[in-house]
């Protein structure tokens, strides 16, 4: 990944179950493909892990 995640964006990544990590990663891919900078990435994913709505998002 071009844009790293900050401290913060990876430590919730390492703390989800495998299959929404997964979700996760490819939604950071996804979020560089849209020219979204690392920070804001970063944001994004956490607010998203802390509402915790990964799961429902991906149904």
């Amino acid at each position: 990944m071009k844009n790293l995640l900050n401290e913060q964006a990876v430590s919730a990544l390492a703390e989800l179950p495998l299959h929404e990590l997964s979700y996760c990663l490819k939604l950071a891919k996804r979020f560089e493909t849209l020219g979204i900078e690392g920070e804001r990435a970063s944001s994004a994913l956490c607010s998203i892990i802390d509402a915790g709505v990964v799961g429902a998002a991906r149904e």
